[in-house]
């Protein structure tokens, strides 16, 4: 309670019951109209902090989840497409408490990072935010787990083609999954649009790691697509002393997890790793750390 009332009270004890009253109605109105205040203004600071949080979007790191019959991927941003208005701030929690990063980029397709944020959110509880300041769309990725975690904002009325193609990015309809589907090799491993390095009719092949040139992105297995012969040992170079690794996978659409025919590190420069093509078909591969644009395959006849 304010002090001026109190003090008003201390006064009537000295001047007597009959002044006492007079003054006391005195106190009970100037008490009320302050009640009246204090709770104005609590009401008005509650609906600042309301507004406040209005403007803020958060968006969840989880782990995948199975969603009818097919199945999240290791890690997710949740929600993993939103829809806001410049000077929105959004806000990313880690909720799973496993090392992400928050990492812009211009292209899903090839996840080079760009210079509107990167940040990390190492453990649960950590957050980052960030406020849009026009109409667009921002791609992100989370860099260690950047072949399948990824999210885009449509910011205002963003270019039509970006936000349709952020759309198919994030969610395929049940048409698109049976296209793929039918795309798909006996193997497992989906069709690959990319030329392939003749490489048969040697017993030893190497492929060096090495960064990117002109349009290529940061760093690239050479050649990342290769065949080969059975029975061909194939040797992989560290050439650029960038941390990378070797690790197999059923198909490159899903660039996580894998290892299970071989998963290797060759972390500086000089380092290398041999494997034995010993089966024929094909073996897809990528580099762990740079999932979302280094990968390869080879094709072993």
């Amino acid at each position: 309670m304010n002090p001026r009332p109190a003090s008003r009270r201390r006064l009537l004890v000295a001047f007597g019951a009959a002044s006492s009253a007079a003054l006391a109605g005195c106190l009970g109105d100037d008490e009320s109209e302050n009640e009246g205040g204090d709770e104005a203004e609590s009401e008005d600071a509650t609906a600042d902090d309301a507004e406040e949080e209005e403007d803020v979007i958060e968006i969840e790191t989880r782990e995948g989840e199975e969603k009818g019959e097919g199945e999240e991927p290791d890690f997710v941003f949740d929600p993993a497409i939103v829809e806001l208005e410049p000077g929105t701030t959004v806000r990313w929690v880690n909720t799973d408490g496993v090392f992400h990063t928050v990492t812009s980029t211009d292209s899903l397709e090839e996840k080079t990072p760009s210079d509107e944020f990167d940040a990390t959110i190492a453990s649960d509880g950590d957050t980052f935010e960030w406020t849009p300041d026009s109409d667009g769309v921002q791609h992100y990725y989370c860099e260690p787990h950047a072949g399948f975690m990824e999210g885009s904002l449509i910011v205002g009325d963003g270019n039509e083609d970006e936000r349709e193609a952020a759309e198919e990015a994030h969610g395929h309809d049940e048409e698109d999954d049976e296209v793929e589907d039918e795309e798909a090799n006996g193997d497992g491993t989906a069709d690959i649009d990319e030329e392939f390095a003749d490489l048969t009719g040697e017993d030893h092949v190497e492929i060096e790691t090495r960064e990117g040139q002109g349009d290529e992105p940061d760093f690239v297995f050479d050649p990342a697509f290769a065949t080969v012969d059975e029975g061909t040992t194939v040797e992989w170079v560290n050439t650029d002393g960038v941390f990378h690794t070797v690790t197999s996978t059923a198909d490159l659409e899903q660039r996580s997890g894998g290892g299970e025919t071989f998963d290797t590190t060759i972390s500086s420069e000089g380092d290398t790793f041999e494997w034995e093509a010993d089966e024929p078909g094909r073996q897809p591969y990528y580099c762990s750390p740079h999932a979302g644009f280094m990968y390869g395959a080879l094709e072993i006849e």
